[in-house]
């Protein structure tokens, strides 16, 4: 013959569990959802570090080439050795902006990368962590029939 307080037990217990389930499983969508918004915000600022090197390449691009502009302009005689050592200098710089804004954009696809694992790794040790272990679970239930076992007596 069966326990009534078994029974009883045994049915809270998986009650409990169930529960448990469905709110983890709530718990994983908002985080999934969190991991979502993340990754919408890591783009937008990819496209910003981005956009901003290009421009910046750009204006180094025009400094370079003002510079081989007044070079040329100037004609050579009238203002002597100065002038194309300013003309070398701008060239100079001209090439270290270059470079600047390369590594700018560098840095943007490095952050856009890493930063995005690094979203993708903690939603998922997130939503590992919120899962009903079924061990956990299996001795809750045996333990909440267990408790209640001959209550009705």
């Amino acid at each position: 013959m069966c326990d009534l307080g078994l029974v009883i037990g045994l049915a809270a217990g998986a009650a409990e569990v169930a529960g448990q389930a469905s709110a983890a499983k709530k718990n994983n969508r908002m985080i999934q959802e969190q991991a979502r918004l993340q990754h919408a915000a890591n783009e937008r600022e990819f496209l910003v570090e981005t956009n901003a090197a290009n421009k910046d390449a750009y204006q180094a691009f025009l400094e370079a080439a003002r510079g081989k502009s007044a070079v040329k302009t100037a004609g050579g005689g009238t203002y002597g050795a100065t002038m194309a050592a300013r003309g070398a200098e701008q060239g100079r710089q001209g090439a270290l902006s270059i470079a600047n804004a390369k590594d700018r954009a560098d840095a943007a696809n490095a952050n856009y990368a890493l930063s995005g694992k690094n979203i993708q790794i903690g939603a998922q040790n997130q939503i590992n962590t919120n899962r009903v272990n079924p061990l956990t679970a299996m001795t809750r239930i045996a333990t909440a029939g267990l408790s209640n076992y001959g209550a009705f007596k």
